[in-house]
């Protein structure tokens, strides 16, 4: 039961406007009281300003409605977080000239990079997976960027007072039939990244529907997707209200995806023509002392310290190396 009152028996009338008040005479705030009249008509307010008042609003009215929904009750959901993806859009500027350097550097040069990946790029003459260095000029510019990405992925998705450092990148070359195995990445860290960023998608790729609706009759419907995987899930579980542990991810130029390094995850091979390019990469974690000192017992920290000071003992201690000492050349 809703109660409302009026200020005064006068204001009893028709058109008269009446608050919400509680069982004891106390005021509700409702979405006319927070957001009335008064604050549409405000004169000088900004875009920004106008967009986040009716943000506000609207979440406002989605809460009242829950609460009246379930009977006055006042209700949360706390969804229980699994890992992070981090999504990260690329001007096309950025993308081209990456893309030229590709072609007029790195294919030219024809480092291979496969000895060391699993990837099934092999069907075509110019399927390939190559070194992409990262202390040239461009391999330094684009290092910078993605070690920026990477520590704000760790700040933002895991509140982790870490730094990440791109060490490894190499492109991917894919014709009609190629594909690439499930896998994961290993860093030198043990907490470490991985990701990928779309350079060239063939348009029987770009065509598809980037959710696909169904698998069904030979669809095609994922042809070229990378299929991400982090548990074993069937359709049984997720009916039984178990979460959704798998995805296919359309590629779109310009796009990256960034994820823990032993996030499972393959590529589905197309069948038509063009190239599919993108870019992989790995990164290290290194995790301030701050954030180290979460996760140790009073023991471990004595024992971190004893061994931080035994170090900077021998450091200090360590004897120069004169140019007299080493003698004639």
């Amino acid at each position: 039961m809703k109660i409302f009152e009026f200020n005064s028996p006068e204001e009893l009338k028709d058109g008269a406007v009446a608050k919400q008040v509680d069982e004891n005479g106390n005021p509700i705030a409702t979405v006319d009281s927070v957001f009335g009249q008064e604050m549409e008509e405000e004169t000088g307010e900004t875009e920004e300003a106008k967009f986040a008042r009716e943000e506000t609003k609207r979440i406002f009215e989605e809460e009242a409605k829950m609460v009246e929904e379930n009977h006055g009750l006042r209700f949360a959901i706390r969804p229980i977080k699994n890992f992070c993806i981090g999504r990260i859009e690329f001007p096309m500027e950025i993308v081209d000239e990456v893309n030229e350097h590709i072609d007029n550097k790195i294919i030219p040069s024809n480092k291979s990079f496969a000895d060391g990946l699993i990837g099934q790029l092999k069907n075509d003459k110019k399927s390939a997976q190559l070194d992409f260095p990262l202390d040239d000029d461009v391999g330094q510019q684009l290092k910078t960027v993605f070690d920026q990405v990477g520590t704000t992925y760790l700040k933002q998705g895991y509140e982790r007072d870490a730094t990440a450092e791109c060490f490894q990148c190499w492109t991917n070359h894919a014709y009609a039939g190629d594909y690439n195995p499930y896998h994961d990445h290993g860093t030198q860290s043990l907490a470490g990244l991985s990701g990928f960023l779309w350079l060239k998608v063939p348009e029987c790729i770009s065509e598809l529907d980037e959710i696909p609706e169904k698998l069904q009759n030979a669809s095609g419907s994922i042809d070229g997707f990378t299929h991400l995987i982090w548990g074993t899930n069937t359709r049984r579980d997720i009916l039984q209200l178990k979460c959704q542990t798998e995805d296919y991810v359309k590629p779109v130029v310009g796009v990256m995806l960034i994820f823990p390094c032993w996030l499972k995850h393959a590529v589905i091979p197309f069948f038509g023509e063009g190239e599919r390019r993108s870019m992989a990469m790995n990164w290290n974690v290194k995790d301030s002392e701050q954030e180290l000192f979460k996760h140790l017992s009073d023991r471990e920290m004595e024992n971190y310290n004893k061994l931080k000071a035994e170090k900077e003992e021998l450091t200090k201690n360590k004897p120069v190396l004169e140019a007299s000492d080493m003698g004639p050349l």
